[in-house]
């Protein structure tokens, strides 16, 4: 029986921009320049030597691709995605600290729940994309020009993602003063916190999609491939 590959819905990167603007913000997308734009900031000179080589690739293994290693890829993407979940929601549980007021201790805990989302979804990235090398041509071409736009984005992705702990430290202190200067009728002292927390996974839950994004366009390209094979 195949096993159904993992879908998502949405636009995660736009998701995730909406969580991340300031309340009442507007993400204007059309205020971006074009894909071939935004790359050229990105890309330099050895960068483009690198994808040109990658365009020309002609390694991998003239057989067909393997309808059983690609299933099991995407099993594993699910397991891993849903063992993340469970830990982001776990988020704040845990976290002991003498001031309930106190960011630090939330920071930290969070910090450390975007380090595992990062290396689990980066490993799995790595492995989806060695197993592509074995098949066919057409998969490790484009196994190839993954791990170059990997590479070259690594610094941009990183810088931007950093930014969520800045929105989530402002709606942490947002939230605790208008707690403390204006608490609605009906609420308890903790709610605010309770509130914080609710966000932060809802921001971290938005980055793990947007983290897996390349692993799932990867696997479709896989599936799409043995899809096509005769």
């Amino acid at each position: 029986m195949t096993q159904a590959r993992p879908r998502q819905t949405g636009h995660p990167r736009s998701r995730l921009l909406q969580l991340a603007a300031p309340p009442g913000g507007m993400v204007a997308d059309d205020s971006l320049p074009c894909l071939a734009e935004r790359l050229g900031r990105l890309f330099g000179l050895g960068d483009t030597m690198n994808l040109d080589a990658a365009l020309a690739f002609r390694g991998g293994q003239p057989a067909t691709a393997q309808s059983a290693v690609i299933e099991q890829l995407s099993r594993e993407l699910a397991t891993t995605r849903q063992a993340l979940i469970r830990r982001i929601y776990g988020y704040g549980v845990e976290t002991e600290q003498e001031d309930p007021a106190a960011f630090e201790p939330y920071l930290n805990a969070w910090l450390t729940l975007q380090r595992k989302i990062a290396a689990a979804t980066r490993q799995l990235r790595d492995k989806v994309r060695k197993a592509m090398k074995d098949q066919g041509q057409n998969l490790a071409r484009l196994a190839e020009l993954d791990s170059v736009f990997d590479h070259t984005m690594a610094g941009y992705t990183s810088q931007c993602f950093s930014h969520i702990s800045k929105v989530l430290e402002q709606r942490f202190q947002a939230l605790r003063t208008s707690s403390e200067q204006s608490p609605e009728p009906g609420t308890q002292p903790g709610d605010w916190l309770h509130r914080y927390c609710e966000e932060a996974q809802t921001l971290l839950l938005a980055e793990l999609d947007v983290r897996l994004e390349p692993v799932l366009g990867l696997l479709e390209a896989c599936h799409n491939e043995v899809s096509d094979s005769p």
